[in-house]
């Protein structure tokens, strides 16, 4: 059974470092993007989201509400394919009661047919790669501030081994003029239980952005994202991307980000009709992993 745990050691190395590009030992997937927008966008709104996402990368964005008629309740549902037959998977929803609001998302993701050998040759076997991610946040209004914190539950399962811990988000956003958003958060601040009596770093970030919105006649809109993530375990994730809207119904999105081994430029788009909200989002690949594609429903009341 010795030389089959080595193996399972050493193939966990490669596949962090496919995610990570950073040197992390797991729990990955809080890297990789939650939502179609976002990810068309580069990662460059991610601090300043104020979909129910936020409560993983920016838990303040829980307090600006995506419709200002509205009863302030959303629901989404996020799908992500990525490499090597990864899937992600994501349930959140929001809540909003006066200058308050809360709000709660789920995350699953699996990597199927891993394969196993202990000797050259065919392999012996497979197994999955799973993680599991609940998060749950609050956030306030203070005048042209909202500020937020949320908590996370993580697992991860590789084969029979797993870890489990527990992890702190927090952040503000902050208006200084109109049509000036600013944003600052800190993340996956906490710790995990050793897999394979090996310690388990998490991807603990610093990231900051701000955005501008311009106005073209009554209908249309552009808005500019700039945004810089530092990762604790090492390296920096710059990136830009620009949303153009035709009123509430149509998005064309497309970002650019540096500091990913893996993807740069992406490309998106958005439809709403009512309170219905559908967004797609699509990354090539590079090193021939093929593209990535995420679908979000989402549901603003």
């Amino acid at each position: 059974m010795k030389p089959v745990i080595i193996v399972f050691a050493l193939l966990c190395l490669p596949f962090a470092d496919a995610f990570s590009q950073a040197g992390s030992a797991g729990f990955q997937v809080l890297r990789l993007g939650y939502s179609a927008r976002d990810l068309s966008l580069a990662g460059s709104a991610d601090v300043l989201t104020n979909e129910p996402i936020a409560v993983f990368l920016n838990p303040a964005g829980l307090a600006s509400p995506q419709s200002s008629n509205g009863i302030g309740l959303d629901f989404m549902l996020t799908h992500r394919t990525y490499i090597a037959g990864t899937s992600i998977d994501l349930f959140g929803t929001r809540f909003q009661a006066g200058s308050t609001a809360f709000g709660t998302s789920l995350l699953l993701s699996s990597v199927p047919d891993i394969q196993v050998r202990t000797v050259p040759g065919p392999p012996q076997g497979t197994f999955s790669a799973k993680d599991f991610v609940w998060a749950g946040g609050i956030a306030r209004k203070f005048g042209n501030w909202d500020v937020g914190l949320s908590a996370m539950f993580l697992y991860e399962k590789l084969f029979v081994y797993e870890s489990t811990g527990f992890a702190f988000n927090g952040g503000v956003q902050y208006v200084p003029v109109e049509n000036v958003d600013l944003g600052l958060s800190a993340g996956n601040i906490g710790g995990t239980t050793a897999m394979i009596s090996q310690s388990i770093a998490l991807p603990t970030f610093v990231r900051a952005g701000a955005s501008y919105k311009k106005y073209v006649g009554s209908d249309f809109s552009i808005t500019g994202f700039a945004s810089v993530t530092s990762f604790k375990s090492g390296g920096t994730s710059p990136g830009i991307g620009a949303e153009v809207s035709y009123g509430n119904y149509l998005k064309l999105r497309g970002g650019y980000s540096t500091g990913d081994d893996l993807s740069g430029f992406s490309f998106g788009a958005g439809v709403a009709y009512n309170f219905i909200r559908f967004d797609y989002s699509y990354i090539p690949l590079k090193l021939d992993f093929g593209n990535s594609q995420t679908f979000t429903l989402s549901f603003v009341l």
